[in-house]
């Protein structure tokens, strides 16, 4: 007896993709992980800015996977950044010219930040990379080291703009409650006045604690504002139209 044939009636859901936004989200939250990670090893590792050379050069040789660490989460940090950066500025441009005007301040500022702190890590690197040969040479250890220490304490002054425009992007755009942007400009002031005295935080300098406070602002900010990315970019998605 021959049978009829069953196809299925079940209808084929296209799978919604991500937005914009909850990309932009994702990319801020996996910079803030990996900045985290950096700073809690760079505290515990690292050197300290009037280190000698005998110290730095223990640093190369017994911790070099520190350095390998740092590269790792240089990329996929950085990556984030761009990406949570590109987002924000993506959705509240088109706002009003001071959203746009901002924006630009901000994008412009995290590529500085993403430059300086990629010659940081290459500096780290060719400690690592260099130990056989600086360890004949003392000075020139100690000199490295304070290009390193320098580089880092001018680059405050491009996370401090970076904070600075994002947040009153954010801000115009509605993804900024009123108490942290407040806060924000606190952390980007805080993060000027920490990079002025350039020249005594190459030997370390007490004022390096407001530099602590204007990276609490700024790891706050990339915090609150990854969530509300993706709580937008969420609801954008699940309004969008089923295709069966």
């Amino acid at each position: 007896m021959a049978t009829a044939a069953h196809t299925s009636t079940h209808p084929l859901v296209e799978r919604k993709p991500l937005t914009a936004e909850m990309i932009a989200g994702i990319g801020g939250l996996v910079f803030l992980v990996t900045v985290i990670i950096q700073n809690i090893i760079s505290m515990a590792t690292l050197p300290a800015n009037d280190a000698s050379a005998a110290t730095i050069l223990q640093f190369a040789n017994d911790r070099a996977w520190v350095v390998d660490l740092f590269v790792v989460t240089f990329v996929c940090g950085y990556t984030g950044l761009f990406l949570f950066a590109a987002g924000l500025v993506g959705r509240v441009e088109h706002q009003s010219d001071r959203a746009r005007l901002w924006g630009r301040l901000g994008r412009s500022s995290v590529g500085v930040i993403a430059t300086f702190f990629g010659l940081v890590t290459m500096i780290e690197v060719v400690l690592v990379a260099a130990r056989a040969t600086l360890a004949n040479d003392a000075s020139l250890t100690v000199l490295i080291w304070s290009l390193h220490n320098a580089i880092f304490t001018i680059n405050l002054l491009a996370i401090g703009g970076a904070l600075l425009g994002l947040s009153r992007a954010a801000a115009l755009g509605g993804l900024l409650p009123r108490w942290l942007s407040i806060a924000t400009i606190i952390g980007a002031v805080a993060l000027a006045l920490a990079t002025a005295p350039a020249v005594a935080q190459v030997h370390g300098s007490p004022l390096l604690g407001l530099g602590l406070l204007g990276f609490l602002s700024w790891a706050l900010f990339i915090a609150v504002v990854s969530v509300r990315l993706l709580r937008t970019g969420s609801m954008e998605r699940e309004s969008m139209t089923d295709v069966h």
